[in-house]
């Protein structure tokens, strides 16, 4: 986060049994999952803070995804109740980057995975868009 656009630290959690569907014959969590779940706990996060993607779209107002990053520290395994946390690091102009951590809360809440998305802000041409105040005041 840049010392110009300090944000509050506003934290999200979304919890998660894994299912057996996600995970392989030995009973891991399939590596993409962990993806999946970011964008859960996305969700989650702009529900916490007063709106939905859904709401966003509806005023014209689209977040591709164009980075992700995840660091696997430790596997999650079929049955374990997970936690991802998930906040905002950066607000730019035209960008947003959220960061999670999953805890493993079956195993003494255990982090075992790290990472981040990058999202542009794009219209539904997917023309580059300026952040409206009514998203950024969501944050501040």
């Amino acid at each position: 986060m840049s010392p110009e656009n300090p944000l509050p630290q506003t934290e999200s959690i979304w919890s998660h049994r894994v299912y057996y569907g996600e995970t392989d014959a030995m009973g891991v969590v399939y590596y993409a999952n962990y993806l999946h779940w970011f964008e859960q706990a996305r969700n989650q996060l702009l529900l916490d803070c007063g709106s939905s993607y859904g709401q966003m779209e509806e005023e014209g107002l689209f977040l591709p995804v164009s980075e992700a990053h995840c660091s696997y520290l430790e596997p999650a395994r079929f049955d374990q109740v997970i936690a991802v946390h998930s906040t905002i690091e950066e607000l730019k102009r035209a960008s947003i980057c959220f960061v999670y951590r999953i805890i493993n809360r079956s195993r003494g809440e255990r982090l075992i995975t790290r990472g981040w998305t990058k999202h542009a802000c794009v219209d539904r041409e997917g023309r580059m868009l300026r952040f409206p105040q009514w998203f950024r005041d969501l944050f501040c």
